[in-house]
């Protein structure tokens, strides 16, 4: 971050001395070259404060020779830079960016601000260069013109990206908060993620594509936050929210609740509450748990249903019932009751598809996170071994083998992502033929805009894989970085 905090600094001088005068740029500026006072025009003014953010001698050692005016356009387009600059400065100074920025992670939003620095950095860099005649200065507009332009297209990108970040940690600490209050026995209401159930719904209806949110085990807190949580409270509800999303987008085709789909939110929501008390040290483990670490973590489920039935005794019964199964397995080889088929409630079997899926998908500290077209896959596979109910995994096909927002590479080499599915179920290749918006050719080369292929329609190509972060990170980062 060295280099981008270096031209931070100079943007910042450079908007500092621009606050600092009561206009843009002022007629005149007295300056004391050495032993006299002497007038330096507006032009010089600006010329002056350019070598200043350029790294050159701050002090005057001569008289500055008259320049002209800027022109109207220029002006406008200084006073356009300015703002900006401000915008910049105000990202940088975000304490959530800030803590992505001092992270040793690679992250794509930092990676693609430091080109935005660049990108402003050179538009600063042009304006110094403005020649005096009024003529030539209306050329060099147009290309300051269009640097801006990039500068504000690049800032409202990074902003919408970390505004979905800031969304995805106040979700997170918002239910650690509801789980933390429910262990140490603190004033909560239902009604607070019963809130955050619509806010997932309002997402469903709307085909907003799914988020796969994550906290490390050992999280506290959000990146760049005040509020501690009890660890792993914020893992937990991370996981929590992951499976909420895929029952808010399945519980549509479901006959029973399809018309009232909050409770199965909710449901989804408050499930895992009662891994809260185990040890953060167990969930961390790489290596195969022991016959202790399983009676410890397969607990859980009934801890959780007796301590929501105990905070609130009017807790649909339902409700706590799908709490209590949702590890229960059609085969009997679940827990923690060891429950056969039908003796599973109809919601604790739709709340293991969605728990199974999620957890598939989300990276692991004893594997990474399985692509979408493997995570479908393993769940079919587990329904067909009577693992999971049958009915239920099959809804997950609505999702198809490669979500919306799902980056994959083509036959031919060419990357894109998915920006629609054909919901066909009774056309078996339907889930792994989407609409793709293909972004890069064969060689990884950026293309000037997306071009749309459907492959249900094309004759031949298909996709090969979903594409891995870091290779998206490589790929796409420098332009996309919410798909990374």
């Amino acid at each position: 971050m060295s280099d981008t905090r270096g031209l931070l600094d100079r943007i910042s001088a450079f908007r500092q001395r621009l606050d600092a005068t009561p206009q843009l740029i002022p007629d005149a500026l007295l300056v004391d070259p050495g032993d006299h006072i002497g007038i330096v025009s507006e032009a010089e003014t600006f010329r002056l404060s350019l070598k200043r953010i350029a790294g050159g001698d701050p002090e005057v050692t001569e008289k500055p020779r008259p320049q002209p005016q800027f022109t109207e356009r220029a002006q406008r387009l200084l006073a356009r830079a300015k703002e900006l600059l401000d915008r910049q400065r105000k990202f940088t100074e975000d304490p959530l960016f800030a803590a992505y920025a001092g992270g040793t992670e690679p992250d794509a939003l930092v990676d693609y601000h430091r080109e935005t620095v660049g990108v402003l950095d050179s538009s600063v860099r042009l304006a110094q260069a403005f020649p005096d005649s009024a003529g030539a200065q209306l050329k060099m507009c147009e290309g300051l013109t269009g640097l801006l332009a990039v500068v504000q297209d690049r800032l409202s990108i990074q902003e919408r990206v970390l505004a979905e970040r800031r969304r995805d940690s106040d979700r997170i600490d918002r239910l650690a908060g509801f789980f933390a209050a429910l262990h140490c026995n603190l004033p909560t209401t239902l009604e607070a993620v019963a809130a955050l159930a619509e806010e997932v719904l309002e997402d469903a209806r709307l085909a907003k594509p799914i988020r796969f949110v994550s906290a490390p085990v050992d999280s506290a807190h959000a990146p760049g936050g005040a509020v501690a949580f009890p660890v792993p409270a914020r893992f937990v509800a991370a996981h929590a929210l992951n499976v909420a999303q895929v029952v808010a987008r399945i519980v549509p085709f479901d006959y029973e609740w399809a018309a009232r789909p909050l409770a199965p939110v909710v449901a989804a929501l408050l499930m895992d509450c009662g891994m809260v008390t185990v040890p953060s040290a167990l969930l961390a483990k790489t290596d195969p748990l022991t016959p202790d670490d399983r009676r410890v973590l397969e607990a859980h489920p009934k801890l959780g249903a007796e301590l929501l039935l105990w905070r609130f005794p009017n807790l649909a019964g339902p409700l706590a019932a799908a709490i209590a199964t949702h590890h229960e397995r059609a085969d009997g080889t679940g827990y923690p009751g060891g429950l056969h088929g039908s003796q599973v409630p109809p919601l604790g079997r739709l709340l293991r598809v969605a728990d199974v899926y999620a957890a598939l998908s989300e990276n692991r500290p004893h594997r990474p996170a399985a692509d979408p077209r493997a995570a479908l896959t393993e769940v079919l596979l587990m329904a067909e071994q009577r693992q999971i109910d049958r009915d239920f995994a099959e809804y997950l096909l609505n999702l198809s083998y490669y979500p919306v927002n799902t980056v994959v590479e083509l036959t031919d080499g060419r990357t894109g992502v998915v920006v629609a599915n054909h919901a066909n179920r009774l056309d078996p290749r339907a889930p792994g033929r989407p609409v793709v918006a293909v972004l890069t050719d064969a060689e990884g080369a950026m293309l000037p805009r997306a071009e749309h292929l459907d492959l249900s329609a094309a004759d031949h190509g298909s996709i090969v894989k979903a594409v891995p972060a870091a290779r998206r990170r490589e790929l796409l980062g420098s332009r996309y970085p919410d798909l990374v």
